[in-house]
């Protein structure tokens, strides 16, 4: 193939890649079997599968790219989150910190690094992540999720809950900002108002919705017909046990692990 052809198709990978449809991303790269020593294959092939939820084969195939380039920071940072849910902490400790080795002063990465410390129960390093994070660009949108994230995890509802208004205010019409606010809410058992944020959250990114695999008017129907019946038979318990049931399937819907491939996509970086 030639060289031309190798660089289109890459670049059809990366457009497919862009819109949300990581399988075309990858048949494309099936295509340029020459471009196998590129470092952007390896990337884009890296965060395909990523997207995919397939962190195994996302982490290989960042590896793959670090023999190309052993300091590209996007494939150390694909690596690292990777890692992190496969439940690999020294591995994915180790490809963060070697990211910011190569970008020290990147507020996103010092953003992944601070969620991950705090997921870790390491809330003094999270913090302090969090505060050079903040030093270095105080209104980064993944420096305040980041923010919001470090708090939850901390306990502190409260700070957690501000710092999802933050980002809300930042950016109101991104997913993201109400899918923060949402899993803010659960946290301080507010199930109402996280259904009424991640009803939003659906209706901004109507791609990625897998609780809606019914239809969203029809699950919503159900939801709401169900509720009703309870109320009218006074079953207040099984009721709230309903809300509790719906909107925790929301959030395991939204948050895990579609957020983190949200929040962790390339688009957001600017790596």
């Amino acid at each position: 193939m030639a060289a031309y052809g190798v660089e289109q198709r890459l670049g059809l990978a990366r457009h497919y890649l862009s819109i949300g449809n990581p399988k075309r991303a990858l048949a494309e790269l099936e295509q340029t079997g020459e471009a196998l020593d590129a470092a952007e294959y390896w990337v884009i092939r890296a965060e395909a599968l990523f997207e995919l939820g397939r962190w195994r084969d996302a982490a290989e195939a960042a590896r793959r790219g670090l023999e190309v380039d052993a300091d590209h920071v996007t494939l150390l940072d694909v690596l690292a989150i990777s890692e992190l849910r496969l439940g690999h902490e020294n591995e994915a400790d180790q490809a963060i910190l070697a990211a910011l080795a190569a970008a020290p002063d990147h507020p996103t990465l010092l953003a992944h690094r601070a969620t991950m410390l705090a997921k870790w129960k390491r809330h003094d390093e999270a913090d302090a992540a969090i505060a050079q994070a903040m030093r270095v660009d105080p209104q980064s949108p993944d420096v305040v999720m980041a923010r919001s994230v470090v708090a939850r995890l901390r306990g502190d509802r409260r700070a957690a809950t501000q710092h999802a208004d933050e980002l809300l205010a930042l950016e109101p019409e991104s997913e993201l900002s109400h899918l923060a606010r949402g899993n803010a809410e659960i946290s301080s058992a507010r199930f109402k108002h996280a259904l009424r944020h991640f009803e939003e959250a659906a209706r901004l990114n109507p791609g990625k919705r897998p609780i809606w695999r019914l239809g969203r008017w029809r699950s919503v129907a159900i939801y709401f017909t169900l509720a009703s019946l309870l109320a009218a038979a006074r079953l207040q318990s099984l009721r709230l046990a309903l809300m509790i049931f719906w909107v925790s399937a929301i959030a395991l819907s939204w948050i895990a692990p579609p957020l983190l491939r949200r929040w962790y996509g390339r688009s957001r970086r600017g790596l």
